[in-house]
């Protein structure tokens, strides 16, 4: 929940299906306007079936009351205006994590070639400077578009759902029939070896210490440290403004990724401190366990259904659990080899129901 004051009326745009004729005037207008990167699209228009006919819905920015992109932003680059409700990005304080795009359940904040996002901002140096209205609107030929004080949206059945992230968009309904479409589709995703390679090193690294403790190996505090450093430097890799990294300790209160990175970062030097200081280990492993924890609701985002799913947690600590398995098994620990043969099938389980892609809410084009 959002803990400011919403506007009682904010700024919404207005879609009208009836009187759409899929030309495309919005799109080359926001583009022309604002010079798209290759790529980048701040405005879409996904056709859909209609009673045998095309239709289409001039999809943006929703600007929605609940904004899950400036929730999950560790760097605060994302604000929202308390007035008009409109959500923009600074773009000079994205550190180029990504992580938006993920919360995002309208595909609506766009990477720059730079690394960066950047999205539709209701055209907010126009509207406030009194120099005209959004560029989309204006470009809108028969007034299918439009934009207006609303007290929220009414968005169809075939977007993700409103409770998400309570958008403001009102969509006019068609008049006769019905718009054959799914708002959920199987999309590939890109592979970060940044992102994967700091989930396993900190799970390894977690449940390693836990068997240390429960067997009475050693390096436990040794290898928490190590295996949490290693993880966290690529991170600062996968932040494309790495100059900017420090920043993604800024929104410790909503971020769960700010989390993840604070959790982690603190593991490490209390591991390393606990090395000499035994008595400090198990508040180091307090803290990697905040850290995996965190980890875990990075994914668990209802912005991606196959991700919001109990198969998340359970291929975490299966995978935290399996790497000990060689240890348990080595060391003829039957009950803890048990307990990793228990989780291994489980992984296998899951990864069996996500192999046919990865599930998510997509405003994008369904006729393809």
């Amino acid at each position: 929940m959002p803990d400011y004051q919403l506007p009682k009326d904010r700024l919404s745009f207005v879609f009208d299906h009836n009187k759409c004729i899929l030309c495309g005037a919005c799109v080359t207008a926001c583009r022309d306007a604002y010079s798209w990167s290759e790529g980048v699209a701040w405005r879409k228009l996904p056709v859909f079936e209609l009673a045998g006919l095309k239709t289409a819905l001039s999809m943006s920015c929703n600007h929605c009351d609940n904004p899950t992109c400036m929730f999950a932003c560790p760097a605060q680059a994302y604000t929202k205006d308390p007035k008009t409700g409109i959500v923009w990005i600074a773009q000079d304080k994205c550190i180029g994590c990504g992580y938006c795009t993920w919360a995002c359940p309208y595909e609506v904040p766009q990477e720059e070639p730079d690394g960066t996002v950047s999205k539709c901002h209701f055209c907010r140096e126009r509207l406030e400077g009194g120099k005209g209205i959004p560029y989309c609107v204006q470009a809108c030929p028969t007034g299918a578009l439009a934009f207006g004080w609303t007290k929220g949206g009414s968005t169809p059945d075939y977007l993700a759902p409103s409770d998400i992230t309570r958008p403001n968009l009102v969509v006019v309904p068609p008049k006769e029939g019905k718009v054959e479409a799914s708002p959920l589709k199987v999309k590939s995703e890109k592979n970060y070896w940044e992102l994967v390679a700091f989930t396993i090193l900190s799970e390894v690294g977690l449940f390693y210490a836990l068997v240390s403790l429960y067997l009475h190996i050693p390096y436990g505090a040794l290898v928490l440290a190590l295996t949490f450093a290693a993880g966290l430097l690529p991170s600062v890799v996968h932040a494309k403004k790495s100059s900017r990294f420090l920043r993604v300790f800024l929104n410790l209160r909503s971020s769960w990724l700010s989390r993840e990175v604070g959790f982690g970062g603190l593991t490490v030097l209390l591991a390393s401190a606990s090395i000499l200081f035994q008595q400090l280990l198990p508040i180091a492993m307090a803290f990697s366990a905040l850290s995996v924890a965190s980890s875990i609701m990075v994914y668990m985002l209802k912005a991606r259904p196959s991700w919001y799913d109990p198969d998340t947690p359970i291929s975490f600590v299966g995978t935290g659990i399996t790497v000990s398995l060689p240890v348990a098994a080595y060391l003829l620990d039957r009950y803890l080899f048990l307990v990793a043969v228990m989780f291994l099938a489980l992984e296998i389980y899951t990864f069996q129901r996500r192999r046919g892609g990865l599930l998510r809410w997509s405003s994008s084009e369904t006729t393809e």
